[in-house]
């Protein structure tokens, strides 16, 4: 494994706590609402991709593009991410229905973790 790969990993383990736990939480706070899973990973993916593209960009990939050029294809990438997670937790979420969501959605983010790193290191933070 090289270096980059490695930080990407660590950062992305950080960045997979704080949305885990804030996915918890407001799990937890919205209880009572129908599209709990759906509102609790938006805003938790809110939070923990702010700090993921900071690492990201600047220790991570140490990407010389401007902001302005990143933060847009970043964040099109976290949304086609985000959407992709809550929909397939939720849908899972009701065929299995005794299973803390949590438990499905680590499985979820693994898989979107794979192809979140490949298309941030060809597409998104590659050097001119």
């Amino acid at each position: 494994m090289n270096n980059t790969f490695i930080k990407y990993i660590i950062i992305a383990i950080l960045s997979f706590i704080i949305d885990i736990v804030l996915f918890k939480i407001f799990n937890t706070i919205f209880f009572s609402f129908t599209y709990k899973i759906i509102i609790a990973t938006i805003l938790a993916r809110i939070i923990s991709s702010l700090f993921n593209y900071l690492m990201n960009k600047d220790k991570v990939f140490k990407s010389n593009k401007n902001m302005q050029e990143t933060i847009i294809k970043y964040y099109s990438l976290v949304v086609v991410a985000m959407l992709t997670s809550a929909f397939v937790v939720n849908a899972l979420s009701k065929i299995f229905n005794n299973l803390d969501p949590v438990f499905i959605k680590i499985p979820i983010e693994f898989l979107i973790f794979i192809g979140n790193y490949l298309i941030q290191k060809k597409f998104i933070f590659k050097n001119k």
